[in-house]
């Protein structure tokens, strides 16, 4: 495998986190739930929203009775016009902090995680980690170089001090506090601290390029990573190297960069990186006769899924 030869360039989005951070539908409506399962009171006016929390808002249009209340019995024809007049209502400040504080979970704990252990086999290499969850830094840094892409969320907001405040300001409007945290917003040219790490990719020399769970975070027929994605373009093409595009459903990114790069050297790797990564890690323990990655990697999903995290913590 070239990873462990060669220094690389790894591009790491939230499918690197997989079954470690929450993703995707769950993570996005994680605030609305929890606000309209435990509301306290309610505002009569609508406030003003963040642009994190006015898309949450936008996208919750589709939350249904059975997802709020799991355990209730619901009849059919339940009206759920009352929970969106009450999401509308959802502070910006409580929305932001409860993300961070499940993002930033398994960090608080160290959890461990095969999806960024495995690093630990490669040449040591560049990683633009645009998660937030800091694992990468915390498992890969000292063997690698990592630039978190869009800011690390500090593992402090992932303890239960943060816990007891989330429920204190659930009913609070207070201003949202300003970091440098781009979670749930498209990228902008103006941001100066995406500039300088864009940057410092650009500047790097790798003998491959890896880009793992990662779209540059499309979003239908855009991609809210737009400047990733257009200095990516710009600095790489006509790239000589492999490029490795890992994902469950890697064809359009491949697709993408085939055209933008002008190359014939993109190869999609239909997979799970965390399953993946445990598979390269049960490969490397092998004796004997060894089956091969695609085949442990197979036999793995089969028996765990898609959405568990190597080693398995049954307390997780």
């Amino acid at each position: 495998m070239q990873f462990r030869t060669a220094p690389g360039l790894y591009l790491l989005g939230a499918g690197a986190s997989a079954g470690t951070a929450p993703l995707g539908r769950a993570f996005w409506t994680a605030p609305p739930l929890d606000f309209l399962r435990n509301l306290g009171g309610l505002s009569v006016a609508e406030p003003t929203h963040s642009p994190l929390t006015k898309g949450i808002v936008n996208n919750s249009s589709n939350i249904t009775p059975f997802e709020v209340f799991p355990d209730r019995e619901i009849r059919f024809g339940y009206d759920n016009l009352l929970f969106l007049e009450i999401i509308k209502r959802i502070p910006n400040f409580y929305t932001r902090l409860l993300l961070k504080n499940r993002l930033a979970k398994a960090n608080f704990i160290n959890r461990k995680s095969d999806s960024y252990s495995v690093f630990r086999l490669f040449s040591p290499s560049f990683i633009a980690n645009y998660n937030h969850d800091g694992l990468a830094s915390r498992l890969c840094g000292r063997r690698h170089r990592v630039l978190d892409m869009h800011g690390t969320i500090e593992r402090e907001f992932g303890s239960p001090k943060i816990e007891d405040l989330i429920e204190s300001v659930r009913d609070e409007h207070l201003p949202d506090l300003s970091d440098d945290i781009l979670m749930g917003v498209p990228e902008t040219w103006a941001d100066q601290n995406l500039a300088l790490r864009l940057l410092e990719i650009s500047r790097t020399v790798p003998a491959f390029i890896a880009i793992i769970g990662y779209s540059f975070a499309r979003n239908r027929d855009a991609h809210d990573d737009h400047v990733s994605l257009a200095c990516f373009q710009s600095r790489f093409r006509g790239f000589q190297g492999n490029v490795y595009v890992i994902d469950p459903e890697p064809e359009y990114l491949r697709n993408l960069l085939s055209d933008s790069l002008k190359s014939n050297n993109i190869f999609p790797v239909r997979a799970y990186w965390n399953v993946l990564s445990h598979a390269i890690f049960e490969s490397s323990r092998a004796t004997g006769k060894s089956k091969s990655l695609n085949f442990i990697h197979e036999e793995l999903l089969d028996s765990h899924g898609s959405g568990i995290s190597f080693p398995i913590d049954r307390k997780w």
